[in-house]
């Protein structure tokens, strides 16, 4: 994704240049002001109407583009930081969270103090969270029959799928390579299951569509549910080993954790 435009710069940032421009022109058309003027009244030599004129223009117009200039850098730099500080936070491919913004969430939905949410069964007292860690079926078979671009392009096929058919509240994260993370708080386990079943079915039934023709891809998920003040990183290995366990039974199929 290309950077941001100078033009999406903070309303804040904008506000603070047109004042400090403001500021700039008009304090530079003043001391010239008072400057031709001291200078007429100490040799008065030349005409005094044309003097302030110009003493008036010409600071005017040199402040203005001086200050243009500066402005234009300081609404790239601050674009420039805001998109770093996006690519530092997403995937730059899929446009989903990245590992980084993943573990960071997860981190601070553990930490949070409970939702007026029913609590878990298996966590009382605790807001349920539940995980799924997903992977593309024979990824590496993508690559080698479709190339690169193929690849990626399956990665933002189902990274689409997986945000159209997930609610939006939903942590939706490519954490490397072809392995997916989803994660819901204050949602029981079955209606996520429910739910990572039905993507799953969605994503065998529709093809991504190549220069070459359909290509049929599948995804196995392995799903698990936090037990108690269990840490972020547990819950993803249990979610792993359930998915370890989908690709020994066959792929294309949904394992929870034990």
């Amino acid at each position: 994704m290309a950077p941001h435009s100078a033009l999406s710069a903070s309303p804040a940032l904008r506000r603070q240049l047109w004042h400090t421009g403001l500021w700039v022109v008009g304090g530079s058309v003043f001391a010239s002001v008072c400057f031709a003027h001291t200078s007429f009244t100490m040799f008065g030599q030349v005409q005094y109407a044309h003097t302030m004129v110009f003493a008036t223009l010409i600071p005017m117009i040199v402040a203005s583009l001086a200050f243009s200039w500066i402005a234009s850098l300081t609404l790239r730099l601050d674009a420039s930081r805001r998109e770093l500080e996006r690519l530092a936070h997403q995937d730059a491919l899929t446009g989903l969270a990245n590992r980084r913004e993943a573990m960071a969430r997860l981190a601070e939905w553990a930490a949070a103090a409970p939702d007026p949410a029913p609590p878990s069964p298996t966590a009382p007292g605790l807001t349920p969270l539940c995980l799924a860690i997903a992977d593309i079926d024979y990824f590496k078979r993508v690559n080698d029959r479709l190339g690169h671009d193929g690849g990626d392009a399956s990665l933002v096929h189902f990274a689409a799928m997986l945000r159209r058919m997930l609610p939006a509240d939903w942590l939706v994260a490519r954490i490397g390579g072809e392995e997916f993370l989803i994660a819901a708080r204050a949602a029981d386990f079955p209606t996520f299951a429910a739910r990572i079943e039905a993507v799953r079915v969605a994503v065998a039934e529709t093809p991504l569509i190549t220069p070459a023709g359909p290509w049929q891809l599948t995804a196995s998920f392995g799903l698990a549910e936090r037990r108690g003040p269990e840490a972020p990183d547990r819950l993803i290995t249990r979610a792993d080993m359930a998915l370890f366990a989908a690709k020994q039974a066959g792929r294309n199929r949904v394992e929870k954790a034990a």
